[in-house]
């Protein structure tokens, strides 16, 4: 509390501090710059214990510090700054911070915390740090994703908090410890052994990972152009089953260095099974984690279509190591810059497994999936807990990478990529925001990027349009059926935005279908539906006719009826599965039962 002036006039000069806990995202005053974390740990044993060294940097002279602190106990905790070492006062505030208070003012300028800190190594835990047992072995692992390092050790755990960290762990000697970064050294001490890790590039807490205990390690060569070595991490005992995941981040890795100009950024690539995880797969930098079924298999369940599987997380998480960890959400209500580009980007680069007539359609039947759960805005505003139990919605993922795909084809390919390679190069190792790629895009295209992106993100749901031709002016008139959304509408090579107003698209071919290459996301009423299933259907792509089938579906069901066996005698699976849904839900209602027999009918008729 500030006294009067009259009595103590150089304390005029000092700023309130931050006596309250924050309500939850800590104040921008104190700035961490770099980490040294040292963390003892046993598996087999409930409690663990650490040290950390912060170094931050104080906008203002304060004599209050917070931090992030979650079920830790912090028994002693200094501040040197200015060459002064003080003893703090260490208070545990609502759950999740924990405050520092000392004597003397400290700063502006730089300062160090040191603080020592103790935790409990939950074994029904799966969040924080952890452990598990397989029955014959313990092991310790983290899941810090998305605000649950402050669970592990005192931390800034925000994701604008990007610093290097040191990291250093005491565990027995005959586990294995890995971490973000490579080994430096181990050394023994009594029972256990000591290992130091390189410095990382700057990370947020959210990404930091290491674990503990007895693995086998199974090489899997170098990638990437900077030969990074590739290591797959199993429980004891189970090497062999890591045969289906080896080889398949050399051919991941490129495509993504390819694509995004930039070389993988971190200095090794671990692949680690654990025995249960909150998630899939995490990505984190340098140590890719992976629910065990996910990562290994053995040798009946090694097959094909586990390993299509597996490949496909993969290429979901290590596109995350540029878009999530290279370049990391300021905020979490700008989480889709991660979640929704991995998305996208770990489709498009496993694409190239495909053959050729299936191409798209993994986004297609992607963006059909999106819009069937749409029922939330991809950015939300994150500002309590309770909120970001919704931050990893499935909006931030598919709609998102629907919505990526359908800007990149608008903006066309080549443009959008080196947009994306301007985004990725000028906030490298930093943070950014939706309005920091939109600028990206838009330098490179002069399109209003941030128009259409905002109109998509902010909002949940999706656009109708309808699409009227005149095939003897050979135009189509293009009108929206809702307000507010600017929305690229693509085809025959060229694209038109659709505001409030109608608009309209000279024509090459009469009829025509408004969504090339089915990668927009709107609800399309086409007038004259019938004359284009006659004479078009077999015209268009099947990721377009796909498209046309979850148009289909939104229709009245005399017309679905109409439209039903040319979805039912599709020749691609995904497309007849959606006819075959679209039948299903008209044969709950009596009154279409028998025409969607006859339908079906006809159908086996002419496949007998």
């Amino acid at each position: 509390m500030l006294r009067s002036a009259r009595r103590f006039p150089a304390l005029l000069f000092l700023p309130i501090c931050f006596a309250a806990a924050p309500d939850f995202r800590l104040p921008s005053t104190v700035r961490p710059e770099r980490y040294r974390l040292e963390i003892t740990l046993r598996p087999d044993q409930p409690d663990y214990s650490g040290h950390v060294e912060i170094d931050v940097r104080l906008a203002q002279s304060t004599t209050t510090i917070w931090l992030n602190s979650k079920d830790l106990a912090i028994p002693s905790a200094f501040v040197e700054s200015a060459g002064r070492k003080q003893k703090a006062e260490v208070a545990l505030e609502g759950g999740e911070f924990a405050s520092l208070t000392f004597p003397s003012p400290a700063g502006p300028g730089t300062a160090r915390l040191s603080l020592d800190f103790s935790g409990h190594l939950n074994e029904n835990a799966r969040q924080g740090l952890y452990r598990r047992s397989d029955g014959k072995h313990w092991y310790a692992y983290t899941a810090f994703t998305p605000i649950e390092a402050r669970r592990a050790f005192p931390c800034f755990d925000q994701p604008e908090f990007k610093t290097p960290w040191n990291l250093t762990l005491t565990v027995p000697s005959s586990n294995v410890a890995v971490a973000n970064a490579r080994a430096l050294s181990e050394t023994a001490v009594g029972e256990m052994k000591r290992v130091v890790f390189a410095e990382t590039r700057p990370l947020p807490s959210e990404v930091v990972a290491f674990a503990a205990g007895p693995f086998d390690v199974v090489p899997d060569g170098v990638a990437g152009r900077n030969a990074v070595k590739v290591r797959i991490l199993t429980p004891a005992g189970h090497a062999r089953d890591a045969a289906g995941a080896r080889g398949a981040t050399r051919d991941l890795l490129a495509r993504l260095e390819d694509y995004t100009g930039v070389a993988y950024p971190w200095d090794k690539l671990d692949h680690l099974a654990l025995l249960d995880s909150p998630f899939g797969a995490i990505e984190n930098p340098g140590l890719i984690t992976f629910q065990n079924a996910a990562l290994l298999a053995g040798p009946r369940r090694n097959t094909p279509e586990h390993r299509r599987a597996l490949r496909s997380t993969m290429a979901h998480e290590l596109a995350h190591q540029w878009f999530g960890n290279l370049v990391t959400q300021r905020w979490w209500d700008d989480v889709w810059l991660s979640e929704g580009f991995a998305t996208w980007l770990g489709i498009k680069v496993s694409d190239r497994d495909v053959p050729e007539w299936e191409k798209g359609l993994e986004a297609a039947e992607s963006r059909a999936r999106a819009m069937q759960m749409d029922n939330r805005a991809v950015r939300l505003d994150m500002q309590t807990r309770d909120a970001m139990r919704d931050v990893y919605g499935g909006a931030v993922y598919v709609k998102a990478g629907a919505i990526i795909e359908m800007v990149e084809h608008w903006i066309g390919e080549a443009p959008f990529r080196r947009g994306l390679q301007r985004y990725l190069k000028a906030y490298a190792y930093s943070n950014a925001t939706t309005a920091d790629l939109e600028s990206a895009l838009a330098a490179e295209t002069g399109l209003d990027v941030r128009g259409v992106l905002d109109s998509y993100l902010s909002r949940p749901g999706f656009p109708a349009i309808r699409a009227s031709a005149d095939c003897g002016a050979m135009r189509l008139v293009l009108s929206p059926r809702s307000q507010g959304w600017k929305t690229p509408v693509c085809l025959q090579g060229r694209c038109e935005i659709v505001g409030d107003q109608d608009s309209s698209i000279p024509l090459l071919a009469c009829p025509a279908w408004a969504n090339h290459a089915g990668t927009g996301y709107y609800r399309l009423e086409t007038e004259k539906l019938s004359d284009l299933l006659q004479m078009g259907w077999m015209n268009l792509s099947a990721p377009e006719r796909l498209a046309l089938a979850g148009d289909i579906a939104a229709l009245p069901p005399d017309q679905q009826l109409a439209a039903l066996p040319f979805l039912l005698h599709d020749r691609d699976a995904r497309v007849l599965a959606a006819g075959q849904r679209i039948a299903l839900a008209l044969m709950a209602q009596p009154e279409y039962r028998e025409r969607v027999q006859e339908v079906l009918g006809q159908r086996r008729r002419r496949s007998g």
